[in-house]
């Protein structure tokens, strides 16, 4: 009997799959149909249809009121993260702007060592070299004419000093230089290479800057247009549109179960299109397993009924044994009781007088 319930419920199951497949169908018929409807009425299940295209509006509209919601969204993370991106790359410049600056300040640095930059250019680099340069020529003069080791030895420390802010220095000549527009006027012999790097790191800068500011441009004009708690919102709206589809689906299977109901077996493809005809066959089909299925369940839950039947049967038959029995056992004993009464009697008859004796008639 175990293995008979198992097969109902194996057979139970595909009927509930098949039902799901039935469903599906009926939606596909139904959506099916409805473009031919738009183009060419058909006198058939007309109340599904018009309740089939008012939920298909309502699902439609959800839908666009879900996109435009998510859309903006996408817009304004899109923009953030291309925001980010380019203020990213634009501070990553600031490492190759930096080397070329340096390169610039220490070609500046050489020549106002040497007193050989234009007059402009040289008061440009005075408050970024002056005191270096003069705290620099005092310590390797005072070392030149030190004589003590340890006197030497502190002047050296001094002087690595001097050395290590020394690029910070030229950097910030250099940024200074073209700030200014005096790069040029620097003593560049074989050196356009470097002037050919700045200026690309210029155009990329502007061209970075350019990006920024549109897309900023974008995200001003987005968050003027901001609506009040656009994730809350959009979660609401995806709720509202998965509801209006799943009604619109519900409505396309009624309309479809109409059709397939109502067609005429004469109905042809130039009717309701090929499409429709194969999905009226394949619901046909499962229809069958379906009926074939319930058959088959119907057989396996008579024979659990025949089985349930012959198991009462063999009780029922045992219980009768066990009533023989008894019957067999109570007749012995009345037998065995009737016999000791009739023993009595006849000691009776001996232990008493004849006079005493009743005699029968």
């Amino acid at each position: 009997m175990g293995n008979l319930q198992a097969d109902i419920q194996q057979k139970q199951k595909e009927i509930e799959q098949h039902q799901s497949d039935v469903f599906s169908l009926y939606a596909d018929l139904g959506r099916s149909v409805a473009l031919v409807q738009q183009i060419s009425p058909l006198p058939y299940a007309a109340g599904e249809y018009q309740l089939f295209c008012t939920q298909m509006d309502a699902y439609e509209s959800a839908k666009h009121s879900f996109e435009q919601i998510s859309g903006y969204i996408a817009q304004i993370e899109d923009r953030s993260r291309k925001i980010k991106e380019i203020e990213k790359d634009i501070r990553l410049l600031a490492r190759p702007f930096a080397r070329v600056y340096a390169q610039l300040g220490a070609i500046a640095y050489e020549a106002y060592g040497s007193q050989t930059l234009a007059e402009h250019v040289a008061q440009a680099c005075f408050p970024f070299f002056e005191e270096h340069a003069k705290r620099t020529r005092k310590l390797e003069n005072l070392k030149q004419s030190h004589v003590g080791f340890l006197g030497r030895r502190l002047i050296g420390l001094q002087l690595d000093l001097q050395r290590k802010i020394l690029p910070a220095l030229l950097a910030k000549a250099g940024a200074r230089l073209v700030a200014i527009s005096c790069e040029k006027d620097l003593p560049l012999s074989g050196r356009q290479s470097l002037l050919d790097e700045l200026e690309g790191l210029k155009e990329r800068r502007r061209e970075l800057s350019q990006e920024l500011e549109l897309h900023q441009s974008a995200m001003a004009k987005l968050q003027s247009e901001e609506v009040q708690s656009p994730k809350a919102r959009m979660e609401e709206r995806a709720n509202v549109m998965k509801m209006e589809q799943k009604a619109a689906e519900k409505a396309a299977s009624s309309y479809g179960k109409a059709l397939y109901e109502t067609l005429p077996e004469s109905v042809h493809s130039d009717q309701i299109g090929q499409k429709a005809i194969q999905l009226m066959d394949q619901i046909t089909l499962h229809h069958k397993r379906i009926k074939s299925l319930q058959r088959e369940i119907k057989q396996l839950e008579n024979l659990i009924q025949v089985q349930e039947l012959e198991a009462q049967i063999e009780l029922e038959n045992q219980k009768i044994e066990l009533l023989r029995s008894q019957i067999d056992t109570c007749n012995r004993q009345i037998s065995q009781i009737a016999a000791s009464i009739h023993e009595k009697q006849n000691r009776i008859t001996v232990l008493l007088p004849p006079s005493m004796v009743h005699t029968d008639g």
